[in-house]
């Protein structure tokens, strides 16, 4: 995956937008949680239910890293 494309999605995220491609999402929970006395942590959040996988991220980097390689190994 090239690095304009992991930038790229990282302006979506950014823009407050959700990523979903081929079953695999992208969030920044901030944009979903409709509170604002609660900021987690792990503030971005990669999921797919074809993988059986959930994770909570601290960085957009390693969430866009884990959503990358998800969203590649449905192609495979």
């Amino acid at each position: 995956m090239s690095d304009k494309q992991k930038e790229l999605y990282k302006e979506v995220i950014y823009e407050g937008c959700n990523i979903d491609v081929k079953g695999v999402s992208l969030c920044n929970l901030e944009n979903v949680m409709s509170t604002s006395l609660v900021v987690p942590k792990d503030k971005y959040q990669v999921h797919s239910k074809s993988h059986n996988y959930h994770g909570l991220f601290r960085t957009i980097d390693e969430a866009v890293e884990k959503f990358i390689s998800l969203k590649e190994a449905i192609r495979s």
